[in-house]
């Protein structure tokens, strides 16, 4: 389904940034890590608050990919989507135009777009504004208090670059574990890798990667995101990977 392939994208984002550490390698605490400045913290509590205004007034290009790998990691099941999200602020609600959708090579564009309008016109209805598949970086101050923080390294070839561990205090499936590279100076996130650090219901594993290469009226924003995992109900256990390019970013309103 398109709704199930763009909420997996969107979950799961190239730019020449440091080396994305994966998120269920993140370094063990050593001797060598130091606490995060408060002021970074600061500044990137200011990033992310950015972000989630991006997320409620942003228009996007968004162009993805998924795949279903079998046994042998070939792909048996291939989605592809392109399509242009545009928000509005009275009522607010996001207008999506499915510009391309196909299924394993079948073109289902008119299907697509057609479930895009069911579900805003059912969310028109019910006035909902469901947050529980919403992605909130750890920096956000709301989040900032449930997270352990620490600097882990410096990237040698540029100073300013440095690597951020988070982990939850306490696991949840809306708590991630994971590191991203931040720009010390600019205090803005460049690039993140994380996974969660509690699985929801029917999945085994998910590591995201997610690279901060848009340059917006609001500040830095997701250019490109991927994602990797595996997961299934009962016996039935499946491989997903996926990518996806955000692109012509722009303030609705």
């Amino acid at each position: 389904m398109a709704s199930r392939f763009v909420l997996l994208l969107a979950l799961s984002t190239a730019l020449a940034v440091p080396a994305l550490a994966h998120a269920d390698e993140t370094p063990a605490p050593t001797a060598a890590q130091a606490s995060v400045p408060e002021a970074l913290l600061t500044g990137l509590a200011k990033h992310a608050s950015s972000l989630e205004e991006m997320k409620r007034r942003g228009a996007f290009t968004f162009t993805g990919r998924m795949e279903a790998l079998d046994g042998d990691g070939h792909a048996s099941e291939v989605k592809e989507i392109t399509m242009r999200s545009t928000p509005t602020s009275t009522p607010r609600e996001r207008i999506v135009k499915v510009m391309r959708y196909v299924e394993d090579g079948k073109d289902k564009t008119a299907e697509a777009q057609a479930k895009a309008d069911e579900r805003r016109a059912k969310h028109r209805v019910s006035k909902g504004d469901k947050k529980a598949n919403d992605l909130k970086l750890p920096f956000l101050p709301s989040e900032q208090a449930r997270y352990t923080f620490s600097l882990v390294e410096r990237d040698a070839a540029n100073p300013s670059r440095v690597l951020i561990a988070f982990t939850p205090k306490v696991p949840a499936e809306d708590a991630f574990k994971g590191t991203a590279w931040v720009d010390e100076k600019e205090r803005e996130v460049l690039s993140t890798g994380f996974s969660f650090s509690k699985n929801p219901t029917f999945v085994d594993h998910v590591h995201i990667t997610m690279v901060f290469g848009l340059s917006t009226p609001l500040g830095r924003a997701p250019s490109q995101i991927s994602f990797d995992g595996k997961g299934g109900f009962l016996f039935i256990r499946k491989h997903y990977r996926g990518s996806a390019r955000i692109t012509d970013p722009a303030i609705a309103f």
